[in-house]
């Protein structure tokens, strides 16, 4: 199960994940942040990634495209730090906080 709230701060749209990034979940957090980025085409997109104790393959795939499209990441846990940190070029730190 994968839950996904939505909040604004300072001029960024924060996504909020929580569950395992997996399976059917995965294209329901790829539609809520594609139609983040049809709200706000010049703002910034954030995921907050505290909450996510799985990520599949498919799930690797849409952090892949979000990290592409410059997302910035928030708060992973160890697990999902580990997955973030294979998607960034070396020394590509600074989207992530």
């Amino acid at each position: 199960m994968l839950k996904i709230e939505t909040k604004n701060a300072a001029g960024q749209l924060i996504l909020q994940v929580q569950g395992r990034l997996a399976g059917a979940c995965v294209p329901e957090l790829r539609r809520c942040w594609e139609s983040a980025r049809a709200e706000q085409p010049e703002g910034q997109i954030a995921i907050d990634l505290k909450n996510v104790t799985y990520v599949d393959a498919q799930g690797r795939e849409l952090l892949q495209a979000m990290h592409d499209a410059a997302v910035v990441f928030l708060h992973a846990g160890m697990a999902t730090q580990d997955i973030l940190d294979e998607l960034a070029p070396r020394g590509d730190s600074a989207r992530r906080l």
